[in-house]
């Protein structure tokens, strides 16, 4: 047997294993070199990505991945390793194993031979593999908003707090004047909710990115797919969702937030600066963000100009709190003036700041570029021009004048703003939605009920001078419009500036003489002398201005009492308001003003009559003719006239005669809107023929006072009487008063329901107001009632009864009742009653009244606070007591 090939195969194969062995200990130190450099590129490479990943991380929004994180790890923990074998073939180095031949010297240098050829193996592998290195972070449930620290809205904050976490409220509206600080108080919102254990997932400040969606991904999708995204993503979290600066109703649904994924759940917060689009959208909280108190005002002017500046010199602290005063505690003017300010120690630069702020607020820095703009915005987004000039006419009145609304609103149609003036009513309606429209955009605020319970707007003074500017065409024309309030101010110098007027006003009782006429007023349309203490105007006031003043408002002078016959040659005057003044005659020559529409004459307290020459209005235009408080010499007469008057659609007299209380309903039905008639002796009857084809006869009557007519016991209406009321006789009638007359029940206030005021007094045959002529459905169907807000009765010793059945009155009714030993119940229940409801009596009425002794009711007698009690305890509180008219509020018997 050949043996030989076999031994061959097997010493070949024994010598490749050890010649691969013997490789180990032979090539070690080539393999340790090549070792090194691979390891010096792979840690070259591991710095690079580690820089690169930090990189990315500290510009935001990405972390690294956990590919790489594996892959450094792996990294180092090998660089270690390459380290402790580099040690290692060091010291075998030193050894020189292979010309000393010892064999323990041989075994290890194969063992590091093999561990150097492995780890050259794993080094080229980790420099080959590729990974991403950052991917992008998820949305913080909430991301900080850059805000200052916030001043003076504590309130604010502390209730919208309190909605988020209630469950009923699923939106809730901020709104507010610009500058008053809502973007400030939703980032504190925002701010908040990080650090507050609120449960909700994510608070989102109307940025997509905060959804998680890519933005290619988004990018792509229709409006309809986002829609569907955002509903479905938004439906699986409990969210917030921060919508700063609204100005049109936004519909929710429509960005993927219906109303069914809100309230108990998620809620939506957005900041307007118009009221209104809280309506539009719903939402469930409507709250108006308030400017500063006087205390938070001046803190937050101080954080802005810097305590050490405030504090440098006693006069500037005093000056400071002036601008604060000024500013009406708008956080925007604040801020801007209060950073204008900072640094500035010179009580000389204060001075001259305040005397700015005051007289020409525009000239100071920052005033326009940071205040008047953004304001700005809010009279920009009125709906159309005829809105922005009533808004701007606002700016005839005085700094912090409260306006009556019904005196703006008829200056707002007698200057022509509305369109034409024919058609007075509609007018003031229009009038009516102007004034909304301007509150609710927060460019006008409600004001206080003047001594006539008149209602009253008023503008904030930073408004106002924003209005001011823009009124005088962005400060280019400053003497566009005048408002004067000081004497000073009628000076020659002063005066000139009349020369580039087009709208004057003379404001104030600190004016008390016009010395001087002024120069040719080409431009002038509009004149004020309102509320001065002026007694005359100087021969030639008027000549200037003859052939271009329009509206002529002097109301309220009552030291003028002579009409100054200049007038008369004012050819385009349309509007003229002699209210309030103690002119006792009209001169035959005002039938020269040929355009004149409005003519008042309106005076609630005149002492004497006034003479109205026959035939010097009759050929005037007028569609506004009011001598309301005024009694007329020749006033039947005048009556008849004004009953041939064409184009007169509302008309406020008084009249003293029958034959003109009769005329004035027969006559002028069409146009009558207030109408007291008094002491007509022998007046018994008012008929009245009420046509049941149109809404009402007397369509525009609102007030009717009937004074001292001992005779008169019927107003005889001669239609719809006999059943209940579906066409009214009186639709507008809101106020009756009736004194000293004959009625035994005045069943025809049915025909008023409307009416939100009556008084009736002194009538010792009335036993009941509303008489038995209607079954209670039939009242109930008629409105009896269901608008009245105040009920005042005196002196009726024989009445019995307000109304025999039940009737509905409105929530805070107020009923006074004053010398009716014989009345012993009001016309309403526990089940009538719609909340609480004011009850005033003379103290020995009280114990009569039947009511529920347990009910809860609060109890005033005088000047001492209210106090929570039952009826029973109240009366027997009241016997006790010196006042002799206590008041009782009768308080909801159950929750509503």
């Amino acid at each position: 047997m050949d043996f030989a090939s076999p031994l061959s195969d097997l010493i070949k194969c024994l010598w490749g294993s050890a010649s691969k062995h013997l490789g180990y200990i032979y090539i070690v130190k080539h393999n340790v070199d090549k070792l090194q450099m691979e390891t010096e590129d792979l840690n070259a490479k591991s710095e690079d990505v580690k820089a690169g990943v930090e990189h990315e991380e500290e510009r935001g929004g990405v972390s690294r991945t956990g590919e790489v994180v594996n892959w450094l790890g792996k990294v180092q923990n090998f660089l270690g390793e390459v380290d402790q074998v580099l040690r290692e073939a060091r010291e075998h180095d030193q050894i020189k194993c292979l010309s000393h031949c010892l064999p323990q010297n041989c075994w290890s240098g194969y063992r590091l031979g093999k561990t150097v050829d492995r780890m050259l193996n794993e080094v080229k592998e980790l420099k080959k593999e590729e990974f991403n290195t950052t991917l992008p972070l998820p949305p913080p449930p909430v991301l900080r908003m850059p805000s200052d620290k916030t001043v003076g809205l504590d309130i604010s904050f502390d209730e919208v707090w309190k909605w988020l976490k209630d469950e009923k409220e699923g939106v809730i509206g901020l709104y507010g004047t610009g500058g008053v600080g809502k973007t400030t108080l939703m980032k504190r919102i925002n701010n908040d909710l990080m650090g507050a254990n609120h449960g909700f997932e994510v608070v989102i400040w109307v940025v997509v990115k905060r959804l998680d969606i890519k933005d290619e991904i988004w990018e792509r999708w229709s409006q309809d797919e986002r829609v569907h995204h955002l509903l479905n993503f938004l439906t699986k979290k409990k969210f917030v969702l921060l919508i700063d600066d609204v100005w049109a109703k936004l519909d929710l649904s429509k960005i993927g937030v219906p109303h069914s994924c809100l309230g108990k759940k998620s809620k939506v917060v957005f900041t307007t600066r118009l009221e209104e689009v809280c309506y539009q959208m719903k939402a469930d909280r409507a709250y108006q963000v308030q400017c500063l108190t006087p205390k938070e005002a001046l803190g937050l002017f101080e954080n802005n100009v810097g305590k050490s500046t405030i504090h440098s010199h006693p006069e500037i602290s005093k000056l400071a709190k002036n601008i604060v005063q000024e500013c009406k505690g708008l956080p925007l003017a604040l801020i801007t003036i209060g950073q204008a300010m900072a640094g500035k120690d010179n009580p000389s630069e204060w001075r001259h700041a305040l005397t700015t702020l005051r007289n020409r607020p525009h000239k100071l820095r920052g005033m326009v570029e940071e205040v008047y703009h953004i304001l700005e915005f809010s009279y920009d987004s009125l709906s159309d021009t005829t809105r922005q000039a009533c808004f701007l006419y606002c700016c005839h009145f005085p700094e912090d004048y409260p306006i009556i609304l019904d005196n703006l609103i008829e200056l707002w149609i007698g200057e022509g703003l509305l369109g034409n003036t024919g058609d007075v009513y509609h007018k003031r309606d229009e009038g009516a939605s102007i004034l909304g429209d301007l509150k609710r955009a927060c460019l006008l605020e409600s004001g206080p009920y003047n001594v006539y319970e008149q209602a009253t707007v008023k503008m904030h003074d930073v408004i106002r001078d924003m209005a001011t500017w823009i009124a005088r065409d962005h400060g280019q024309r400053e003497n566009k419009l005048l408002v004067i309030e000081n004497e000073e101010d009628m000076s020659v110098e002063m005066i000139s500036k009349w020369r580039e007027a087009e709208k004057v006003s003379i404001w104030g009782n600190l004016i008390a003489n016009i010395n001087r006429a002024p120069p040719m007023c080409s431009q002038l349309e509009t004149l004020f002398v309102r509320e001065t203490n002026v007694r005359l105007v100087p021969r030639g006031f008027f000549e200037s201005m003859m052939a271009c003043l329009k509206v002529l408002d002097l109301s309220s002078n009552k030291n003028i009492v002579s009409f100054p016959k200049e007038i008369c040659n004012l050819i385009s005057l349309q509007y003229l308001n002699l209210s309030d003044t103690n002119i006792s005659e009209l001169p035959e020559e005002i039938k020269n003003l040929t355009r004149l529409r409005w003519l008042l004459l309106d005076n609630p307290l005149a002492p004497k009559r006034i003479l109205i020459p026959i035939g010097a209005i009759t050929s005037l235009p007028l569609n506004v003719f009011n001598t309301w408080g005024h009694s007329l010499e020749k006033e039947e007469e005048l009556v008849e006239e004004l009953g041939d008057m064409q184009d007169l659609t509302e008309l406020s007299i008084i009249v003293h005669k029958s034959f003109s209380a009769l005329k004035v309903f027969q006559s002028l039905q069409r146009c009558i809107r207030r109408v007291r008639i008094k002491d007509c002796k022998d007046l018994t009857s008012i008929p009245i023929s009420h046509s049941l084809k149109r809404s009402g006869n007397f369509s525009y009557l609102e007030v009717l006072h009937l004074v001292n007519c001992p005779m008169l016991m019927q107003m005889e209406i001669t239609q719809g009487i006999g059943r209940a009321p579906n066409c009214f006789c009186f639709p507008s009638l809101v106020n009756v008063s009736i004194s000293n007359c004959k009625f035994f029940y005045l069943s025809w206030l049915v025909h008023a329901p409307k009416l939100r005021h009556l008084e009736v007094a002194y009538n010792p045959w009335m036993e009941k107001i509303i008489g038995d002529e209607f079954a209670r459905e039939e009242l109930v169907t008629s409105g009896l009632f269901s608008c009245l807000k105040y009920l005042r009765i005196d002196n009726l010793r024989n009445l019995r009864s307000i109304c025999d059945h039940t009737l509905f009155f409105p929530q805070g009714m107020e009923f006074r009742i004053g010398r009716c030993p014989r009345l012993r119940k009001l016309p309403l229940d526990s089940n009538s009653t719609r909340g609480s409801f004011l009850v005033t009596g003379d103290k020995d009425w009280w114990p009569k009244f039947k009511w529920d002794p347990a009910a809860r009711v609060t109890l005033r007698v005088g000047q001492s606070p209210e106090e929570e009690m039952t009826f029973g305890e109240a009366l027997g509180k009241i016997k006790n007591q010196n006042d002799d008219r206590p008041n009782i509020r009768f308080l909801p018997l159950q929750a509503e």
